[in-house]
């Protein structure tokens, strides 16, 4: 899934810039950046059986705490190369607390097509030992997000 290859750069991003815990004399350490980046997109191969190129333009400021957690602000969308396939938008705040448990506020996954928005993700999700929920997430509990992706398969 395409919010996977998004959560793995941000991941990347934190790792790369963050700094050791207590660096900076107690104070936070902040970075902030842009990517864009043109990839075959597997994901709507596997999930819609088209080769395709979808484009990611990204927006990122990572905010590193002493005591290790994390802030990481985030916006991000995905134009497929095929008209068919919705426009993706996310944006969203993770928190990683110093012991690695995720908290994702926002709206991770925006799909808009030219209906209008076929797929909404919104509120707040915790990955810890049980996964925490609140707010409408479809996309976490559907059979397939084919529906969704591409609809001309409906």
């Amino acid at each position: 899934m395409r919010l996977t290859a998004t959560a793995a750069l941000a991941i990347g991003i934190v790792a790369v810039t963050a700094p050791e815990a207590g660096a900076h004399g107690g104070k936070p350490t902040q970075e902030q950046g842009r990517a864009v980046q043109t990839f075959a997109d597997d994901f709507l191969h596997d999930l819609c059986g088209i080769d395709t190129t979808t484009t990611m333009t990204q927006h990122f400021h990572v905010t590193t705490f002493p005591d290790g957690s994390q802030l990481v602000h985030e916006t991000r969308t995905f134009v497929s190369a095929d008209p068919r396939v919705p426009i993706e938008k996310g944006a969203g705040t993770s928190h990683w607390s110093p012991d690695g448990i995720q908290t994702v506020t926002g709206t991770p996954i925006h799909l808009i097509s030219e209906q209008g928005t076929m797929l909404l993700d919104a509120g707040r999700v915790t990955f810890a030992d049980e996964l925490d929920v609140r707010g409408p997430h479809p996309s976490l509990f559907v059979p397939s997000l084919a529906p969704y992706y591409c609809p001309w398969l409906n």
